[in-house]
């Protein structure tokens, strides 16, 4: 059975079946032997029963509906429709968002706990939070259910960064060219041109996807990026960029590699390129790219603050330091060794004054008798 189903989740030594028809949920439970397709039919059997499972007018679905209307130009809003499609399966869509509680939301959380990681859960959690502030306000006089729910502990995040030998393996085990059909002109792989730039300028991919012909600069060496509305958001910023970054955006420019792309495609071809480099592919992510490159600016510039500006943080944001946690040992290590010298020099300097310091004492004591 797949890992995950709609309306279907195992519950110890046995299937629990469940499904919201009008403000009320029914659930049942079957033998871990029984078909899949017998439980969707009691599923079914239930929303003809009891009157279908249609979204009504001031309902939790279209209190859904008009949430994400007031925020349709968030980046991640589709996303945050994901998210909260979840949250109208498992508490019911046609009821009134005002007969949510915070003891169901922590039921609901409980069991997702038990299926995928705290992370996910989080954004889950975080995507229901926020749809309640928005149509009750923060000051509402009703207190937003969520916040009496549990909130999952985050995750330690982990270093990620990838030695850069083995990323230009990856890369050049990449194809140059896409397959076509036989007779037709070859086309260069956009794929691999992208994914170079993104290991050479630390960019996310959503930012890539925005990038036009006049952001780059390449006399000055320098690419502007548009403001960022990712967490506290950042302003527009001019980079310069590294001579592999240059390069690499020069191939872009060449292509024509502009505009949108599937994020997903894309990894999939950075890890068929991760594989045949002899790499395994479920290690490495698309996404470590980032990451490798802004370990390895922490590592030069020992700068968190040069991190955050390079990686398009808001200025003190703690996300920095994810990035800057695969450098950490060698940055301390090197600070280590760069103080022990400080004070040796510091001793050395000591030890040459100290005749002098002794007999200026002495002449003090001569001169008070």
């Amino acid at each position: 059975m797949p890992r995950k189903l709609k309306g279907i989740r195992r519950r110890r030594q046995s299937w629990e079946v469940y499904v919201n028809v009008n403000r009320h949920r029914y659930t049942t439970t079957f033998p871990l032997s029984t078909p899949v397709q017998e439980m969707r039919d009691w599923r079914d059997d239930q929303v003809d029963k009891f009157g279908g499972d249609t979204t009504t007018a001031g309902s939790f679905g279209a209190d859904i509906a008009t949430y994400l209307e007031r925020v349709a130009a968030m980046p991640t809003v589709k996303q945050r429709a994901a998210h909260l499609a979840l949250w109208a399966e498992e508490l019911g869509r046609d009821r009134p968002r005002r007969t949510i509680t915070a003891e169901e939301i922590d039921i609901v959380i409980q069991g997702w706990l038990e299926e995928v990681a705290p992370g996910t859960v989080r954004k889950r959690r975080t995507a229901l939070q926020s749809f309640f502030v928005k149509l009750d306000g923060k000051k509402s006089a009703r207190a937003n259910p969520v916040k009496g729910a549990e909130n999952p502990k985050p995750p330690k995040t982990e270093a990620r960064a990838m030695d850069y030998l083995l990323i230009a393996a990856a890369i050049d085990a990449m194809p140059d060219y896409r397959d076509t059909k036989k007779g037709l002109p070859r086309r260069l792989s956009l794929s691999k041109i992208r994914v170079r730039v993104l290991a050479y300028t630390g960019l996310p991919p959503g930012i890539l996807k925005q990038v036009h012909p006049t952001d780059l600069q390449f006399t000055a060496g320098t690419l502007r990026v548009v403001p960022r509305h990712k967490g506290a958001g950042v302003e527009a910023r001019t980079l310069p960029l590294t001579a592999d970054g240059l390069d690499a955006f020069k191939d872009f420019h060449a292509a024509n590699a502009y505009g949108p792309f599937a994020t997903e495609s894309l990894n999939r071809s950075f890890k068929k390129g991760c594989q045949k480099a002899g790499l395994d592919p479920a290690a490495h992510h698309l996404y470590d790219l980032r990451h490798s490159f802004l370990t390895r600016l922490y590592r030069v510039t020992k700068d968190l603050a040069t991190v955050g500006r390079f990686g398009l943080h808001a200025e003190g944001s703690k996300v920095t330091a994810r990035y800057a946690r695969g450098a950490n040992q060698t940055v301390d290590v090197e600070a280590a060794a760069a103080l022990g010298k400080d004070l040796a020099t510091a001793r050395q300097l000591s030890l040459k004054l100290a005749p002098v310091h002794a007999g200026a004492q002495s002449v003090a004591l001569k001169r008070g008798r």
